[in-house]
């Protein structure tokens, strides 16, 4: 008799086939652990900082204006002859500007001449009479009343000659008018009333001349600074810088000359005005400069460029270079600033590494590497151009050997 084969089991080779299955299902699943990727360095320039001097400064804009502003008006009327100067020249002071012409003036210069010759002739004359009849009257061969009308003329005639020279003095005045000098040292504006014009005494403006060596700006600072302008000032004379927007450098230093005697209450500032050498003509009248006078100037004091620092919601920060040369963020307490610079009060300690530049790929714990700041400046070399100038590199020199092949065959 067969016997069956039972039912519900299942055959050995099938149950090895599912698990092989599974085995090979399973361990495909299974994730390998990543490897953590290794932080390149950050290219950055650096700061070491070292304990400085800083000056306590009051800061405010400041208005530059000429130290003298001469509006150069006729004293006569009469048409402008010649022109003997050059719109922007610079002129010294007695340079000749402006003539107007002179040929009436010099014609009542003339009559006021004769005039004066004819009278002092009659005064003569009179004189002469006068003691003619002195000694008659003395002799009684004439009247007293003749002899007080000769006198009386005599004095007429003498008071006479005294308002012909007046009026001669004043027609040269006027005749000396005509030719119109710079009174000061300083630079010409643009001629306003041109050769040939007409031109009315007292009235018209033929041009102006600005003296800028010295010169003067006038500061509109804090009222909140005024007592230690004040106190400063009192105990020394006060120097003032003045600087060009945008730029680093002071254009120019003056003195504090004067400080006003009112607060503007609509604006709470106050005016004061520094002198200004100007040897080198850089302050223009009508420039605006951004001006600092400096009160005193303190000692040890941690100075580190504005751009370095960075504001956050806990305050102001800043990235320096640890021993392991990795990147450390300190909280440092901002003071003043002064320029482009400002004083840090702590935070930051002589010997420190501030690091000055590639803040916005920086975060604590971050390898950096220092670079020079020229080399930050040219920026890195794009991996392509890199890549085309090996590749030029490689080219030129793998066809200079078959050119020689080629140049000695």
């Amino acid at each position: 008799m067969k016997s069956r084969p039972l039912s519900g089991r299942v055959p050995v080779y099938r149950v090895a086939l599912i698990m092989a299955v599974c085995c090979l299902f399973f361990s495909g699943c299974e994730k390998k652990p990543e490897q953590k990727a290794a932080l390149q360095p950050v290219d950055v320039t650096v700061l070491q900082i070292a304990p400085t001097s800083a000056p306590l400064n009051v800061d405010g804009i400041g208005h530059v204006y000429a130290y003298n502003t001469i509006k150069v008006r006729p004293q006569v009327t009469g048409y402008i002859k010649e022109t003997y100067f050059v719109e922007g020249q610079e002129v010294k002071a007695g340079d000749m500007l402006v003539l107007i012409d002179p040929a009436p003036f010099q014609a009542k210069v003339d009559e006021a001449k004769a005039t004066l010759l004819r009278d002092k002739a009659t005064a003569d004359q009179n004189r002469r009479d006068w003691v003619r009849y002195k000694d008659l009257v003395e002799k009684a061969v004439i009247s007293q009343e003749d002899y007080e009308k000769k006198r009386t003329d005599y004095q007429q005639a003498k008071e006479q000659v005294r308002m012909d020279e007046a009026n001669l003095a004043d027609a040269e005045i006027s005749l000396s008018w005509c030719s119109i000098t710079s009174p000061v040292d300083g630079i010409c504006s643009l001629q306003q009333i041109k050769t040939g014009n007409l031109v009315e005494e007292n009235k018209d403006t033929i041009l102006t001349v600005n003296q800028i060596r010295p010169i003067n700006v006038q500061i509109s600072v804090a009222e909140k600074d005024l007592p230690d302008l004040r106190s400063h000032a009192a105990n020394s004379q006060l120097p003032v810088k003045a600087t060009f927007p945008g730029k680093d450098a002071p254009a120019s230093t003056g003195v504090l000359t004067v400080i006003n005697n009112a607060v503007d209450t609509t604006t709470g500032m106050i005016t004061v005005q520094a002198e200004f050498s100007n040897e080198n003509k850089a302050l223009w009248p009508g420039q605006f400069v951004e001006a600092a006078v400096v009160l005193t100037v303190q000692s040890d004091k941690i100075l580190v460029p504005s751009d370095a620092l960075i504001e956050t919601q806990d305050g102001i920060s800043a990235f320096v270079v640890s021993p392991q040369k990795t990147v450390e963020m300190r909280k440092v307490k901002a003071g003043r600033k002064i320029g482009t610079q400002t004083v840090i009060e702590s935070g930051i300690s002589p010997g420190d590494t501030l690091i000055t530049s590639g803040q916005i790929k920086l975060f604590p714990g971050a390898p950096v590497n220092v670079i020079t700041d020229k080399k930050y400046d040219d920026g890195p070399v794009p991996p392509a151009a890199a890549t085309t100038q090996g590749q030029g590199t490689a080219a030129g020199g793998g066809q200079g050997a078959p050119d020689k092949d080629r140049q000695g065959s």
